[in-house]
């Protein structure tokens, strides 16, 4: 996809804008088979514009990012993104960080409970900026069985574990933040929702 690829859908985001809670599932994909630094720049180039129509229809986005947490979060804040999900991200603690500082929200899978890894990543974001997500039917607590939504609570349990909170706080705040993200534009027509 190139940049000029989105152009033609643009009149079809202006018509149905007020159907759309978000721009996504947008990202890079810098995992070995796309190491070409030409294929790159052009995912690049094509998220940028993404983020760019996000901006422009007053959208947030829905970011899933592979080996590019660092590039995506950096070229989110260059373009002035005030509101991200980053769906199953795995980067590292600093720049998830970043996107802390940005206001990003970051999603957690089911698959969440089988990566230690993940443990040392939820302890260091603020509760605030975490959200759950099934992925299904992707992404389960087992690798190659089919993920189900309800196992969303397994992700829950696992966040309140390492967290060292409550269940019902992870549920209300991971909920309330998921609400806000996607529907405050929606329901408030617009308006920017106030920081809660």
């Amino acid at each position: 996809m190139f940049p000029q690829d989105l152009e033609p859908a643009l009149p079809l985001f202006h018509k149905h804008r007020d159907r759309l809670v978000a721009i996504g599932e947008v990202g890079l994909d810098f995992t070995p088979w796309c190491a070409a630094e030409q294929d790159r720049d052009e995912q690049i180039a094509v998220f940028v514009r993404q983020l760019d129509i996000a901006k422009e229809l007053d959208l947030p986005v829905n970011v899933h990012s592979r080996s590019a947490a660092k590039v995506t979060i950096a070229t989110m804040r260059e373009r002035g993104v005030s509101r991200a999900l980053l769906h199953n991200f795995a980067g590292r603690p600093s720049v998830a960080l970043e996107g802390v500082k940005a206001g990003y929200f970051f999603s957690f899978p089911p698959a969440v409970c089988r990566n230690q890894q993940r443990a040392k990543l939820i302890k260091q974001i603020p509760l605030e900026h975490i959200c759950l997500e099934t992925d299904s039917p992707a992404l389960g607590p087992e690798k190659h069985v089919r993920n189900e939504p309800a196992n969303i609570l397994l992700s829950c349990r696992y966040i309140a574990e390492v967290k060292g909170l409550p269940l019902q706080t992870v549920q209300h705040v991971t909920t309330k933040r998921l609400l806000i993200f996607f529907f405050c534009t929606f329901l408030i027509t617009k308006t920017r929702c106030p920081a809660i």
